[in-house]
């Protein structure tokens, strides 16, 4: 979609634009528009670009009203892992909490066999938790079935919600208290963040569990323990992944353009140079 004479582009959650996307979608512009984009989590390039001034930086650093820091705790996602979070969701559920269990994929996948699947796990959990009745969200159900499960879990109807990443943006459910990833090495750093932000949206203290099935992705997500600071967390996620290519469409990556130095180790020595320059 092309657009003429675009003056203003306003985007919520910068994260999901491609690095091309506000060209494309401009090409036949008169001029170069403003641009205002809005992230809890800015992936590694726009995090950069804000960082080297291409983009003038503001941070809300306080909670909305009424919100509390959501809980996080990372563990590994064996059998013991698993019986531990299940207790967890079982004390969260008999509290009158609602639970979110989201998952990497739809189905089980046989060349990816350590994975877990929403629909796939929907009867095991159902089995585990007959007192609590069960509902289904992911992509490829149409648009008034989504609605219905979420309205489903809205009410009360169902207690604990099956889902892929489909509730990452968009989704308020104030009593919703706890949610568990399952797989969530499979998830990067600022898509777990917001996932989290589902959770915690009332006055009801909430958690969110990260069961990793793979013992080298623990450290990663040992930052989301730590902080629930989405800048905080941009920052680490730029460190991990690098700041891809600021000039081209590559949206992380440690690249060779500066053999000196690293902007995402030392941009304090850029800032320094941008006050140097402006006078």
């Amino acid at each position: 979609m092309k657009f003429e004479g675009i003056r203003l582009y306003y985007t919520s959650e910068g994260m999901k634009v491609t690095a091309t996307a506000l060209n494309e979608s401009s090409d036949r512009s008169y001029m170069a528009p403003h641009v205002l984009a809005m992230s809890a989590t800015p992936i590694p390039r726009t995090l950069a670009l804000a960082l080297y001034g291409d983009m003038a930086l503001t941070q809300i650093t306080d909670l909305p009203p009424g919100r509390m820091p959501v809980d996080t705790h990372v563990l590994q996602g064996d059998e013991s892992g698993c019986e531990k979070v299940h207790q967890m969701m079982r004390d969260e559920l008999l509290a009158g909490g609602k639970v979110y269990l989201v998952f990497p994929v739809i189905e089980e996948s046989e060349q990816l066999p350590h994975l877990h699947g929403a629909a796939a796990d929907f009867e095991c959990i159902s089995s585990k938790f007959q007192d609590f009745q069960c509902g289904l969200l992911h992509g490829r159900m149409k648009s008034d079935e989504k609605e219905y499960a979420l309205q489903q879990f809205r009410t009360g109807e169902t207690r604990i919600l099956l889902s892929t990443q489909v509730i990452e943006i968009g989704v308020d459910v104030p009593d919703a208290s706890m949610m568990v990833v399952m797989n969530a090495e499979r998830f990067g750093i600022a898509q777990l963040h917001q996932l989290r932000g589902r959770v915690g949206r009332g006055e009801k203290k909430s958690r969110c569990v990260l069961l990793a099935s793979t013992p080298g992705a623990l450290g990663r997500l040992k930052i989301l323990e730590k902080s629930s600071d989405g800048f905080y967390l941009a920052n680490a996620d730029l460190l991990l992944r690098g700041p891809g290519n600021l000039l081209g469409k590559k949206q992380s990556g440690h690249l060779p353009e500066f053999p000196i130095a690293r902007l995402e180790i030392d941009g304090n020595i850029l800032q320094e140079a941008q006050l140097a320059a402006l006078g």
